[in-house]
């Protein structure tokens, strides 16, 4: 939990540097961003409270109010086929909305950050397997989902942009024969796509 606060601290940090740095012009707004590319993630939704890696994609798409308010729809899945010693696969999704703080001070160079509530699915041999000493299957979960975090994007021109990071902590509470709440860490990179102008 410290490494992902520390992470976050040091992205929140990158971004207040760049935000203060001197533009040559202001960003032009579009009316929609699309995202779409690959996704990482550290997860503990074992019961053993143990941390392993799950890879993906993820999407999403904002609307843009104004130059800096926007309001996002974001969806991810990862999957990992080894999540315990026996094997058991784990494919995480997640479907959620929120709000979205850009700062296009800068004509290349966008930060934002967000918050996002919505669900997920924890699905897999992990649920449907049973976890040993007569214990049954767990089931598919469906759970509440809440990330918060930032990111940044370079914009390659008025249409076209690179997703540079990111970063976000990822609350779940799936079950997980424990106390069915989990700290993740997720990570993203990819394409951004822009229609329209503000």
């Amino acid at each position: 939990m410290r490494g992902i606060q520390f992470l976050l601290g040091l992205i929140l940090a990158i971004i207040v540097v760049l935000c203060a740095a001197p533009s040559v012009r202001a960003q032009e707004t579009p009316v929609v961003d699309l995202f779409g590319g690959y996704t990482y993630m550290r997860a503990n939704v074992v019961a053993g409270g143990q941390g392993f890696n799950l890879n993906g994609g993820s999407g999403s798409a904002a609307y843009n109010l104004n130059n800096w308010l926007g309001l996002v729809a974001d969806f991810g899945a990862t999957h990992q086929g080894g999540v315990t010693g026996n094997g058991l696969s784990l494919t995480i999704i997640t479907y959620q909305f929120g709000p979205r703080v850009s700062w296009r001070k800068n004509e290349h160079l966008i930060p934002f950050a967000q918050l996002l509530l919505g669900g997920g699915h924890a699905g897999g041999s992990l649920y449907t397997s049973s976890l040993g000493a007569g214990l049954a299957p767990l089931g598919a979960s469906n759970a509440f989902a809440l990330t918060t975090g930032g990111g940044l994007d370079w914009k390659l021109n008025s249409r076209i942009g690179i997703r540079l990071f990111q970063a976000e902590y990822l609350y779940t509470q799936f079950q997980n024969l424990k106390n069915d709440k989990q700290n993740n860490f997720r990570l993203s990179t990819g394409l951004v796509f822009s229609f329209g102008k503000r």
